[in-house]
């Protein structure tokens, strides 16, 4: 091959690297706004209201608001009932909570994998009480469900249990 034919076969070659460089930046620019909408996007509820009788609400997201049926549940949210209430509250593994009267739960972690069936769960009762019929994460792993009190954490053991507290100091 001769020089002319090489002095050629060069720009062909630069122009190749140059369109894949091109593609290559608009392939990697993409990936970003693809983390952006995927942080963006609405956190999965950690459960669902199946049941609410009398006066109960929700903090959520520094809000307060009615809490009726239907209503989903996140990690963070706190849940109140007044004199005359109950709520009870069913998670994505089934485990079943449900609070007396003049009762506040807070939901402080709860992650759940379907297809696994592992996860985790903490939550407090800050006062009042709370009914638990534990689901398929303290099947699994029990060491990984825990509530607590005031003045208590408790490991679950058992399928079913009730949980009694008056609040801090009492």
């Amino acid at each position: 091959m001769g020089a002319s034919a090489r002095a050629g076969a060069m720009p062909a070659i630069a122009r190749r690297a140059s369109a894949l460089l091109v593609l290559a930046a608009v392939l990697l620019a993409a990936f970003p706004a693809d983390a952006a909408e995927e942080a963006a996007a609405p956190p999965a509820p950690a459960g669902k209201v199946k049941r609410s009788e009398g006066s109960v609400s929700v903090d959520h997201a520094g809000q307060t608001q009615p809490l009726p049926v239907g209503s989903p549940v996140f990690v963070g949210d706190r849940i109140r009932t007044g004199s005359d209430a109950a709520v009870g509250v069913t998670l994505s593994d089934d485990t079943l909570l449900t609070a007396g009267p003049n009762s506040t739960l807070l939901i402080n972690e709860f992650e759940f994998n379907s297809t696994t069936e592992e996860g985790s769960l903490l939550a407090t009762l800050v006062k009042g009480t709370l009914s638990v019929v534990t689901g398929l994460i303290a099947k699994q792993a029990p060491e990984k469900v825990q509530f607590k009190t005031p003045n208590v954490v408790l490991g679950v053991r058992g399928t079913e249990f009730i949980i009694e507290t008056r609040g801090e100091g009492q």
